[in-house]
């Protein structure tokens, strides 16, 4: 199933491949991000992830956070609730939710540790993920640095990375596949590593992206404004127009089937102008009827896992 995860406390989920969407709920009323500053406060969706049987979110910023956890992506419960995080990621069995001072739970966010060390010097994460490099990798992507840790707790920065790579990439946008940690920005190059995060490269290839990227089993995909870039390496990227040319999401994900789902989050691209999109190969795209889905407040994330049924997704 697909959880995406939005501003004012939002989720929504399809349990249908992506045909669908149910089970919308919100902190907020319905257009109360119009008027009000959504990317601050403790409803501002900043990451969600989805491991062993569990999906985890965490909200806010520039306030009191909150981590939650759900097994169905409808019913969820906080299982953090101090500090701001820039993202959630689960690998080995061990949850990370990143900050200069963040933490981790290795019992599914029963019980918290600190990181023992970051070494960030500023304080804004924008992103954190987990790739399963070697013994596995934790990336974090904070403005103007980056840092990776094989524990998730003692962290390190990169032998050598350029500095159009370390300018911050956001949620969902590190991504890893072929033995490769890929990051999609919406600003800058797309940067890769192929050591586990030790040492970093960019390409020439694609440029800044509207939306996130995803590894599809055989290739990394990533969008912007009705084109494909497709790689197999993250190094070299060839360019598709779409089916139809004028798609624009800015949030994607992918199951472990290959079905792609995509929800705009541009500039007045929410609530009635909210868009969701369905494809099987990333080229050709379904724009979902608006019976589908309701739309609301603006999409940051969207992760794909199993989830136990529920009243709105039966499965």
């Amino acid at each position: 199933m697909f959880v995406a995860q939005g501003h004012a406390g939002r989720t929504i989920i399809s349990c249908d491949d992506g045909r669908t969407w149910v089970a919308d709920q919100s902190d907020e009323a319905w257009d109360y991000c119009s008027s009000n500053d959504c990317d601050h406060g403790p409803g501002a969706g900043r990451g969600i992830t989805w491991g062993d049987g569990w999906f985890f979110a965490t909200f806010g910023w520039g306030g009191s956070g909150t981590v939650k956890r759900s097994r169905n992506g409808v019913t969820w419960e906080p299982v953090l609730e101090s500090g701001d995080f820039g993202g959630v990621a689960f690998g080995n069995g061990r949850l990370v939710a990143a900050s200069r001072s963040g933490q981790y739970s290795d019992d599914h966010g029963e019980t918290w540790n600190d990181f023992e060390s970051t070494e960030l010097s500023g304080w804004t994460v924008r992103a954190t993920g987990f790739a399963p490099y070697g013994g596995g990798r934790f990336i974090i992507s904070a403005d103007g640095e980056i840092v990776v840790s094989a524990d998730g707790s003692t962290w390190s920065k990169p032998q050598s990375i350029p500095a159009a790579c370390s300018g911050g990439a956001y949620q969902g946008r590190i991504i890893y596949g072929n033995g490769t940690i890929v990051m999609t920005p919406a600003s800058g190059p797309v940067c890769y590593s192929t050591d586990g995060g030790q040492t970093w490269s960019s390409t020439s290839d694609v440029g800044p992206l509207r939306a996130n990227g995803i590894w599809n089993g055989s290739e990394f995909m990533a969008w912007n404004f009705g084109t494909v870039y497709r790689s197999a390496d993250g190094r070299h990227w060839t360019s598709t127009e779409t089916v139809p040319n004028d798609i624009d999401f800015g949030v994607a994900a992918v199951s472990d089937q290959g079905t792609i789902v995509g929800i705009s989050n541009g500039w007045q691209q929410h609530y009635d102008s909210q868009v969701f999109y369905r494809s099987e190969d990333g080229v050709n795209w379904e724009v979902l009827s608006a019976a589908a889905y309701t739309g609301g407040h603006p999409i940051k994330v969207i992760a794909f896992g199993y989830g136990e049924p529920s009243a709105q997704c039966p499965l």
